[in-house]
């Protein structure tokens, strides 16, 4: 798609999100023009953002921040092509501790008010879309019946396309699988296989997203999930 196709594409989202329709009028033809160009000024200030946000990160291309996002690099931080990361509404935190590392990939998204914390190693996919306030911990802190004894690390690795809708939790030692959407509010204390939705606390099962998903594995994992 050519730099023109791009902005003409562009054009025609901006009028359906401000008036439901293409403009009709030139002065509606100007103010979209106008919304584009602020949007590219904002994607440019962004940019400008994350090369200072993230300079202690090892980070790819095109690689956004909006807002005010809190990093800790005691470990390392590597973040993909085309990220996006969102700071504005409420403060993302990223932080890797030492000899720990997180890795984001390729054109993933992570909405406002996300905090990501490892203590060994949490990796997150290609393409996924991480909405408000979820949290990804690898590592309790301290043992439930003995606070003064650690309880241990154990990594958290989410495959590619992976949707983790509003407040969800995913907790150490937990692997996603590719295509797997986690609905608002669940906390994911076990694996979830590929294609799979699952929501509650505890996460479980709901249905499958993806029609090819082998029957067989879907039979045997829903009677294992049943008990």
């Amino acid at each position: 798609m050519t730099i023109k196709e791009r902005i003409s594409e562009r054009l025609k989202v901006l009028s359906i999100d401000y008036f439901d329709r293409q403009p009709q009028t030139r002065r509606e033809r100007i103010f979209i023009r106008w919304v584009l160009l602020k949007t590219l000024a904002a994607a440019i200030f962004d940019l400008l953002n994350a090369a200072i946000r993230l300079r202690k990160c090892t980070k790819g291309s095109m690689v956004t921040v909006k807002g005010r996002l809190k990093v800790m690099a005691k470990g390392a931080i590597i973040i993909g092509d085309n990220c996006k990361i969102w700071s504005h509404i409420g403060t993302t935190q990223i932080s890797a501790g030492p000899r720990a590392t997180i890795e984001i990939g390729d054109n993933t998204f992570i909405n406002a008010g996300t905090i990501i914390t490892s203590r060994k190693h949490i990796k997150i996919g290609k393409n996924c879309h991480i909405a408000n306030q979820v949290i990804m911990m690898d590592d309790d802190f301290h043992d439930v019946g003995k606070r003064e004894k650690t309880s241990g690390k154990e990594s958290i690795i989410i495959g590619d396309n992976v949707w983790i809708a509003t407040r969800a939790t995913i907790l150490k030692g937990v692997t996603i699988g590719e295509g797997a959407v986690i609905a608002a509010g669940a906390v994911v204390t076990k694996d979830v296989l590929p294609f799979m939705m699952v929501a509650g606390v505890p996460a479980k099962f709901i249905r499958f997203t993806y029609e090819k998903v082998c029957p067989q594995i879907k039979t045997v994992k829903i009677l294992e999930m049943a008990g």
